[in-house]
């Protein structure tokens, strides 16, 4: 069957394009068509280059007329239930498994008995930890195929009790078995990169292409309500390295701000109501609106509103962190309504609002501005560091942009300036939308009062595909080093640093065991990317490490800091 057939299996869509009513049984169908769409059988499909972009779905009115569908041996089958349907998709996408409607959940094999999942309270932890297992032991089976090398110091083949060569081989269904049926503890596993809080509903069908390809975890939203004194409470707690207890969640919180039940992933993605502290506030539409924007040429372009003029000091703050990069910076000064709306047609790479914002809207010198009076926007990119910014961020969302910062409650004027440096400075090392404000938040006591909204893998200022950014945790006398890497799709191995010399480590990320201050340093030259230590950034892990050893006494030369990333004394507030 040709690629063309397959794409346009669902009604008479275009190329790329899965169209499906909103029947339940329409709905199951497309996902087990885009869970067979996609790669080779083997452990190659743990590498991103060799897993197939699955096609955009649509949802239409008019019933779809079902044709062609791979009915496999190796099948997920599950009651009529989304929230069954949805956590399972990433892992049946994965293995290249079909899914049937069923009255229990279980794995159908063709060459052994069905595995028997369980119910629905265990079910999304189960599916999510498999996918996992799977995946990493795959990288791990295929780096040892190509290279001869072991995956993070991991000999998988004396761990399956298989040769390399005959665990390659082996197709979807063969390996899971064998995985499956290993009892070993995974060593030195790093946590899952993405989790996704999806709504079981119909319309949530649409988001899994975008899910799929970057094999993010998916969950049923469960959130609590949240107030400003209560924000500002676990913001505190969290700062001071204090446990802070989460509340019970319900599957139906009210309120604008929520908390989402914690989960064990590097990001976090919200695809339901509310706007959720420690998640993106994420979107069909933020996906959608990035394919109009392609890699940025020539310096980039930024855009800077500042309507009060007691708040310069924070234009001064985005310039000097920006000294260094190819960028344009254009600064409008105290602007009226029409003026504010006509800035976001004018194509700046990223547009920074510093300013007053409350329920009317954003304070203009006649008076205020709205983002649902803006008509064009061509602003794939943007920060709105006032005070209550979330709702008027979202609504810029919807209008075409990819992703942008906004703020829940009320911001303090010092800690504004501060988040904003990091943010910048960052940005302008190429790192992506998520991980730059996420570091930046949390240098700052009042980093929770941030979100993040739309597709956070954004960067306007580009970069290296997958570019990594370290933490050194400090432990008694002994240090850790932590590495995060930016990219969303999972699956490379790279070359990394230990103690013991080189060694190849997932792009999941990794994290050293205790090393001395001797052995930091002996290392710290190896690695590139910025590094966050004791709530600051330094440009270079060489820096942090410098920095931490003169915290413990091991060096007295003086220290250049790029950055405090805290600030203990805060005047103004903005509102």
């Amino acid at each position: 069957m040709s690629e063309d057939s397959v794409y346009t299996l669902y009604g008479q869509g275009k190329k790329g394009i899965l169209c499906t009513s909103l029947d339940i049984d329409d709905i199951f169908n497309c996902v087990s068509s885009l869970c067979t769409l996609s790669g080779p059988g083997t452990p190659l499909k743990s590498n991103p280059m060799f897993r197939a972009l699955p096609p955009i779905v649509k949802i239409v009115k008019r019933p779809v007329e079902r044709g062609w569908r791979d009915n496999k041996s190796f099948s997920f089958h599950l009651p009529p239930d989304y929230r069954f349907l949805y956590s399972a998709a990433p892992l049946a996408y994965y293995l290249g498994a079909s899914i049937e409607v069923d009255s229990r959940p279980y794995i159908a094999f063709g060459s052994a008995e069905p595995l028997q999942l369980p119910g629905l309270d265990a079910f999304e932890q189960r599916v999510g930890d498999t996918l996992r297992h799977v995946f990493y032991l795959d990288c791990a089976v295929r780096y040892a195929w190509a290279s001869g090398g072991a995956l993070n110091g991991m000999d998988v083949q004396a761990l399956l009790g298989r040769s390399i060569s005959d665990i390659f081989n082996m197709d979807a269904e063969e390996r899971f078995l064998l995985y499956e049926g290993s009892k070993f503890e995974m060593p030195d596993m790093p946590v899952w990169h993405m989790a996704s809080y999806l709504d079981p509903v119909p319309e949530s069908v649409e988001a899994l292409p975008f899910l799929l390809h970057s094999l993010s975890a998916i969950y049923t939203p469960r959130s609590v309500p949240v107030t400003e004194r209560t924000l500002v409470s676990r913001a505190v707690h969290d700062f001071l390295g204090r446990r802070s207890e989460f509340l019970e969640a319900g599957d139906n919180a009210v309120g604008s701000i929520v908390l989402p039940a914690p989960l064990s992933a590097g990001s976090r993605q919200w695809f339901s109501g509310g706007f959720p502290v420690d998640a993106a506030k994420s979107s069909v539409q933020a996906f959608l609106n990035r394919r109009k924007y392609g890699a940025g040429k020539g310096p980039i372009r930024v855009g800077v509103i500042c309507n009060d003029p007691a708040m310069a000091r924070e234009v001064d703050v985005m310039i000097d962190a920006l000294s260094n990069v190819n960028a344009s910076i254009q600064v409008y000064w105290n602007t009226c309504v029409s003026g504010f709306n006509e800035i976001f047609a004018r194509g700046f790479d990223i547009l920074q609002l510093i300013g007053h914002c409350d329920a009317r809207g954003f304070r203009c010198s006649d008076g205020p501005a709205r983002v649902e009076d803006v008509e064009d926007n061509r602003t794939p990119m943007f920060f709105f560091n006032s005070c209550s910014s979330h709702r008027e961020a979202a609504q810029l969302i919807e209008k075409g942009s990819v992703c942008g910062i906004a703020t829940f409650f009320r911001v303090l004027e010092e800690a504004a300036v501060d988040v904003c440096r990091n943010f910048y400075l960052l940005l302008g090392e190429g790192y992506p939308a998520a991980l730059s404000i996420g570091a930046a938040a949390e240098c700052s006591v009042l980093g929770k009062e941030y979100l993040l909204l739309g597709d956070g893998s954004y960067s306007c200022f580009g970069g290296d595909d997958i570019k990594r950014f370290y933490r050194i945790k400090r432990e008694g006398g002994s240090y850790k080093l932590c590495c995060t890497m930016s990219n969303v799709d999972k699956g490379y191995v790279l070359g990394s640093w230990s103690i013991d010399g080189e060694r190849a480590v997932s792009d999941l990320g990794f994290e050293t065991g205790c090393m001395s201050g001797e052995q930091l340093s002996a290392i710290a030259r190896k690695f590139e990317g910025c590094c966050l230590y004791d709530r600051n950034i330094y440009m270079s892990v060489d820096d942090a490490m410098l920095s931490a050893l003169k915290d413990e006494g091991e060096i007295g030369k003086p220290l250049k800091h790029y950055h405090k990333g805290i600030t203990r004394r805060c005047y103004g507030l903005r509102t």
